[in-house]
């Protein structure tokens, strides 16, 4: 139903690629995350998505599709369902011959204070994500206890006098940990780039309190200030000298992920972990696996439990 090149997955017979590599005429994108957008001339999108691609890549047409609608063309009947990852992120369904193929993007099955829940589909070929495809990679902790783990963390900072910095990706971690500490009532600066992605979600309905732009200017531990997690190594905080840091990603709780010098480290995450990669796999009861972007053994993982699966190498 699909071929595979050093551009990426291309639906056979079709003009459309999905979350294609390299530049090309026209391609799903997934969503708003700069890895996944590559100048494409045409696009097929979530509306939020297609909000982050005129931000961050250059201008493309773009061919809109919302959530529960379901689009006909070159054969396909095409559908996208929310992947719980970003606001807008989205999986891609598609019917053709009798056949069903869905491939996931980025997604995660546990809930989000900023993004769509997830919706899992029945498909008979799966393409999926494997980013935490390795069994270190299990968050065993809820949702609301790591969040309670970041609460913690803020409290601890303002007994000492340090001001908290909170380390986040400047789409859709940083909106997270906003939403959850405006939402608390605590005084939040961000990060410009932060500020200009969070622009979006507010356009989208998903609202901050307490939160304004940082301006680079000093600030105190009455105060949380999120920034890229880059940044913390620059001069972008030379106007925070008293300060503590804290960084907010799956790759925490592993080995095989950045080694961020931080004061501490919370395995929150915007992607599935390996249980919740296996348990999404039983959702979508597919007859073929192919697995992406990701640890190679996965696909190990998954024949193991009697799938037929196979990397996309």
């Amino acid at each position: 139903m699909f071929t595979y090149d050093q551009k990426g997955i291309q639906i056979e017979g079709a003009e459309l690629w999905l979350d294609a590599l390299r530049k090309v005429s026209f391609s799903f994108v997934s969503h708003g995350h700069a890895d996944h957008l590559k100048n494409h001339l045409r696009i097929l999108a979530t509306p939020a998505t297609a909000s982050f691609h005129a931000l961050r890549a250059k201008k493309a047409e773009v061919l809109p599709l919302n959530f529960g609608e379901t689009l006909e063309m070159e054969g396909m009947k095409i559908r996208l369902y929310p992947a719980g990852h970003i606001l807008g992120s989205a999986m891609i369904h598609i019917e053709r011959d009798g056949c069903s193929l869905l491939y996931s993007g980025d997604f995660k099955l546990r809930p989000s204070a900023t993004c769509e829940p997830i919706e899992v589909p029945h498909a008979d070929i799966l393409i999926t994500e494997s980013t935490y495809g390795h069994p270190e990679y299990v968050v065993e902790r809820s949702r609301e206890t790591l969040i309670e783990e970041l609460i913690g963390f803020i409290s601890d900072c303002r007994r000492s006098g340090h001001t908290p910095v909170v380390l986040a990706y400047a789409l859709g971690k940083s909106q997270e940990a906003m939403k959850i500490l405006g939402d608390r009532g605590y005084g939040v600066r961000v990060f410009p780039s932060i500020w200009q992605m969070a622009q979006v979600y507010q356009q989208f309905g998903v609202l901050f309190s307490n939160c304004a732009p940082w301006e680079g200017a000093a600030i105190g531990p009455e105060e949380v200030l999120i920034v890229p997690p880059h940044t913390a190594f620059t001069r972008a905080l030379q106007f925070v000298p008293r300060r503590k840091t804290v960084f907010l990603s799956g790759w925490t709780h592993g080995g095989h992920g950045p080694g961020w010098r931080t004061d501490h480290r919370i395995p929150l995450s915007d992607h599935a972990d390996f249980n919740e990669l296996i348990e999404f796999t039983a959702m979508v009861q597919p007859q073929k696996i192919y697995t992406t972007h990701g640890f190679a053994g996965f696909s190990g993982h998954l024949r193991d439990l009697g799938y037929d699966a196979e990397m996309l190498a």
